[in-house]
């Protein structure tokens, strides 16, 4: 009952919002949101326009922010979220939320414009669903990629045809920013996999993480939040064996940058995070092979090899779960690179993620562009 009042509240208070707040309305599923979210927001608010930010999770940043023109509301995720969504009034409303209208969360019956905001330089046809971006109107698409197979698929389907935006990708320039050589006593090695009961957390972790510290180097284990919700038990009992090893870290924030800085080398599956952290910070990457997560079993129907796929044997090297006793020795070769390696990366960049170094000034502006649109 106090959940249900405190989403009715929420509720309530958006609809009591002044008309310019609901011009621009920002919706978050979880805090993870906030760090994809906040520098299209701030840039917004630097132009001096009113943003409203909803979001379903009580521990949102997004919630304790404060500023001239902000207005923050926390909906829940029960009835009275279904309910926002349904009867939403807003201009433009902003999501990194995939399959709208999907399942429970609707269009408005009222005239919105809905913008989705990629959380992800990963590709939009093999690991999401064929339908993910069909009900939005604006996407803000990180890369060249994005835009390519997003159009392949309304060519192919006939649909209507969605306002693809060069945005960019601001998580990636904040890490570029950030990054500075680490310098650590020991190698760290960053375990940052995908979720699900196929990932490399939940088929091999154990073992995994035993061979990094028995060889010596420090491990950060950053599971994927989905992970940590759907399989406590495992990362409880891998916290429990290692906790012991001054070596041995968990990280239980995606948001997180520092475990990223800190390390020197990532091993993961088909995590998104991999990318990021080839293109922001020039580091290499094991990939463990498993088969990847597919949810669009149609996926090659656009014929675009996804960036996840394409990309692996340019930023390490690919290893397969039945030969983990190679794990020490493509350790070892990769941390030994060369200047090559770095400006293969800076290429890739360039290929790959649009307008690098100005996605922050960038957004605002085609927002304003849009919402000059919508008004005439």
């Amino acid at each position: 009952m106090k959940t249900f009042f405190k989403d009715f509240q929420g509720y309530r208070a958006y609809k009591k919002l002044p008309k310019n707040f609901k011009n621009i309305v920002f919706y978050s599923e979880s805090f993870q949101d906030w760090h994809h979210l906040k520098p299209l927001l701030n840039g917004l608010l630097n132009q001096k326009i009113a943003v409203t930010y909803v979001t379903s999770d009580e521990k949102d940043p997004g919630l304790l922010k404060q500023s001239t023109g902000y207005r923050s509301v926390y909906i829940g995720k029960g009835f009275f979220r279904i309910l926002f969504f349904q009867y939403l009034e807003a201009k433009l409303f902003f999501l990194t939320m995939l399959d709208l209208n999907n399942f429970e969360l609707k269009r408005s019956i009222n005239p919105v414009h809905y913008v989705y905001l990629f959380h992800t330089l990963g590709s939009t046809h093999m690991v999401d669903h064929d339908n993910s971006y069909d009900h939005y109107d604006t996407i803000l698409c990180a890369g060249p990629h994005q835009k390519k197979e997003i159009q392949l698929r309304e060519n192919n389907k006939g649909l209507i045809r969605k306002n693809l935006v060069s945005y960019g990708y601001p998580r990636l320039e904040k890490l570029i920013q950030l990054n500075v050589l680490p310098n650590n006593d020991r190698k760290v090695i960053l375990l940052a996999p995908t979720w699900g009961e196929n990932s490399i957390i939940n088929l091999i972790g154990m073992e995994i993480c035993s061979i990094i510290i028995d060889q010596g180097y420090s491990l950060i284990l950053r599971p994927h939040h989905e992970t940590l919700k759907r399989s406590p038990d495992l990362i409880d009992e891998i916290e429990k064996k290692f906790s012991n090893h001054e070596s041995f870290k968990l990280v239980k924030e995606m948001g997180d940058s520092e475990s990223l800085l800190q390390s020197d080398l990532l091993i993961c599956d088909w995590s998104g995070t991999a990318i990021e952290y080839a293109l922001g910070l020039e580091k290499p990457i094991i990939f463990i092979d498993i088969p990847p997560r597919v949810r669009n079993p149609n996926w090659n129907e656009i014929q675009s090899e996804p960036l996840e796929m394409s990309i692996r044997e340019k930023v390490g090297s690919i290893i397969s779960p039945s030969k983990l006793e190679e794990l020490p020795m493509t350790i070892d070769q990769l941390l030994n690179n060369d200047q090559t390696f770095s400006d293969q990366i800076k290429s890739l960049r360039e290929e790959f993620v649009y307008n690098l170094g100005d996605s922050e000034t960038v957004g605002p502006e085609e927002i304003k562009k849009l919402l000059k649109k919508l008004k005439n």
